[in-house]
C-alpha cells in the first residue's frame, strides 16, 4: 500500500496534559483536535485526535464545489475560495473533523505550510511523544471508541493502553439545523416528478413553481452562496451537485415546453436524476439513520402516496389507487424493519380514504392531503433525530 502522512498516537505515553489541543487553538483558534477522555475502573486514559486525513476521504467525495482537496502525500485540506459552506462535507465524515469558520469550512491541514520547517504544533507541543505524525504504509485505528475505520479508512494509528480494553458509545444522536428548506424541497421535487410525469392538469405550471420555489428557498442552506457557481466542478462526485444543477436543468427544459412541447422528455428525464441525487445525498453510512433502505423509500414514497390520489381524482383511473396502496404500504414495512413505526403507521389514514374514493371521489383530495402531511411529519423526524458516527463525548 503506499504511504501517506498521518497521525500516530500511543495512549501509553499521553499524560493528559492537553498540550496539543492548546497548541492547536493557538495557532489556528478553531478547536480542530479533540481530547476524550476515558475512565476505566479509576484510570484514565486519553485520546488526541483531529483530521485523519483518510485513504477514502468522503468529505472530498461529497463536496459539491471541489473545495475539499487531497495532496499526492495524503493531506486532505480545504480551498476556501471554493467553499459555499453548505455543511455536507460535515454530513459524510464520521470524525468531526470539520468546523465552520468565518469564510469557509476549517479542518486540520496538518500545518502544511510548516511541512519540511518544522513539526505540526500538536506534535511539537506534546512533551511525551504520544502524539507523532509520519508516513504509513497501513493504519490501525480500528478500536472500539471510533467510528468503523472501514468507511473512510484513516491514515491514523493507534497503540492502544496496555493491560486495559477501552470502550466508548461513538453512536450520537443530533438535529440537523436549517432544515426547512431541505424538507421542502426534497419533498416539492417528488411531488412535481409524479405530477408532470402523468401529465396532471396543469403540470407545467405547477412543476416550475414548486421547484424554483423550493430550489430559491435550498439557497438558504449555503452560507457563501456567491460562490455557488463552484457547484459545477462537483458534478462528477457529489450528488448535491448533480441534485441542484439537474433540478435547474429540468425547470429550464420545463419553461421551454411552454413553446415547444418535445422539451417534456429531457425536463422529466432530468427532474429524475434530480430525485435520484436527492436519495444518495442522504445515503451516507456515517449517519446509521440516513443510511437505510427506508430513505430511499420514504423519498420514492412521497412520489406516489401523495399524488396517485389526485390522479385518480382527475383519471378515475383505478391503477392509480392500487399504486398508491401498494407504495403506502411498502412505506410502513420499510419504517417497520427500520423500528421506527410511530408516525408512519398513520399511512393507513390514506390508503383507507384512497378505498373510500372509489365510492365517493372527492375523498382522494383528502387522501392525498392527509398523504402530504404524514410525508411532512415523517421527514421532519429523518431531520430531527439524525444518529450519527462521531468522536465519543467523555
Amino acid at each position: 500500500m503506499e504511504r501517506k502522512l498521518g497521525f500516530i498516537f500511543d495512549h501509553n505515553k499521553c499524560i493528559i496534559c492537553n498540550a496539543c489541543v492548546d497548541a492547536c487553538n493557538k495557532a489556528y483558534g478553531m478547536n480542530w483536535r479533540k481530547l476524550p477522555i476515558f475512565d476505566i475502573n479509576g484510570n484514565k486514559t486519553a485520546l488526541s485526535i483531529s483530521c485523519n486525513h483518510c485513504r477514502d476521504p468522503k468529505c472530498m467525495d461529497v463536496c459539491p464545489t471541489g473545495a475539499l482537496r487531497k495532496l499526492d502525500n495524503g493531506i486532505v485540506y480545504v480551498e476556501k475560495e471554493r467553499c459555499i459552506g453548505c455543511n455536507y462535507c460535515t454530513w459524510a465524515c464520521p470524525y468531526e473533523a470539520l468546523t465552520m469558520g468565518n469564510d469557509s469550512m476549517t479542518k486540520c491541514h496538518l500545518c502544511m505550510d510548516k511541512l519540511g520547517k518544522g513539526m505540526p504544533y500538536c506534535v511539537e507541543a506534546c512533551p511525551t511523544g504520544a502524539l507523532a505524525f509520519g508516513w504509513l504504509e497501513n493504519s490501525d485505528a480500528k478500536v472500539d471508541y471510533l467510528p468503523p475505520s472501514d468507511i473512510t479508512k484513516p491514515d491514523l494509528k493507534i497503540i492502544q493502553p496496555e493491560g486495559v480494553k477501552v470502550k466508548a458509545n461513538v453512536i450520537k444522536e443530533k438535529e440537523e439545523k436549517n432544515y426547512l428548506s431541505l424538507l421542502i424541497f426534497t419533498i416539492f421535487s417528488e411531488i412535481s416528478l409524479t405530477y408532470s410525469l402523468l401529465r396532471l392538469p396543469y403540470f407545467l405550471p405547477v412543476s416550475i413553481v414548486l421547484l424554483l420555489s423550493s430550489l430559491i428557498l435550498s439557497i438558504t442552506h449555503a452560507k457563501f452562496f456567491s460562490r455557488a457557481l463552484a457547484m459545477i466542478y462537483g458534478i462528477k462526485n457529489s450528488w448535491l451537485s448533480r441534485e441542484v444543477i439537474f433540478g435547474l436543468i429540468s425547470v429550464l427544459f420545463f419553461i421551454l415546453t411552454f413553446i415547444y412541447p418535445q422539451f417534456f422528455y429531457p425536463a422529466v428525464l432530468f427532474l429524475c436524476l434530480s430525485v435520484l441525487s436527492s436519495i444518495m445525498i442522504y445515503m451516507l453510512k456515517s449517519r446509521p439513520s440516513w443510511y437505510n433502505p427506508d430513505t430511499p423509500m420514504s423519498f420514492i414514497g412521497t412520489c406516489f402516496t401523495v399524488v396517485m390520489p389526485l390522479a385518480f381524482f382527475f383519471t378515475s383511473n383505478i391503477a392509480y389507487i392500487i399504486i398508491g396502496i401498494i407504495f403506502g404500504i411498502l412505506e410502513i414495512f420499510t419504517a417497520y424493519r427500520k423500528r421506527d413505526l410511530k408516525e408512519r403507521k398513520f399511512n393507513i389514514i390514506p390508503i383507507v380514504l384512497l378505498g373510500i374514493s372509489t365510492i365517493f371521489l372527492p375523498v382522494s383530495i383528502i387522501s392525498s392531503a392527509s398523504a402530504l402531511v404524514i410525508e411532512i411529519i415523517y421527514r421532519r423526524k429523518f431531520f430531527k433525530k439524525v444518529i450519527y458516527y462521531g468522536i465519543p463525548n467523555i
